[in-house]
């Protein structure tokens, strides 16, 4: 499944990115604000939100991409790698759950 990562420190890029590949998963990583952030995460399967190294509008069009395209959000304060791990692994536990 590929997970768009929004929000994290740039420092830790390729840690975010090694982690999803570890649990099998294909991680983009948006830290900094973009243009047409919206179409590049169409075709994401979730989408983990770092709130506390995040600007507010990067998270409203998060939230806006995946309340129309059905796709789950996971959320955490912390920006760590660990964190990212229990994001996906909440992933791992709704698809199994549903």
């Amino acid at each position: 499944m590929s997970v768009a990562i929004v929000g994290g420190l740039d420092r830790l890029r390729r840690s975010y990115e090694k982690k999803c590949r570890d649990m099998g998963h294909q991680g983009k990583v948006f830290s900094k604000r973009i243009p047409k952030l919206a179409s590049r995460m169409t075709g994401v399967g979730g989408i983990v939100i770092f709130t506390g190294t995040v600007a507010h509008p990067m998270v409203e069009e998060a939230t806006r991409v995946a309340r129309m395209w059905g796709i789950p959000i996971e959320r955490s304060h912390s920006s760590g790698v660990s964190a990212l791990k229990r994001c996906l692994e909440g992933f791992s536990r709704n698809e199994v759950g549903a």
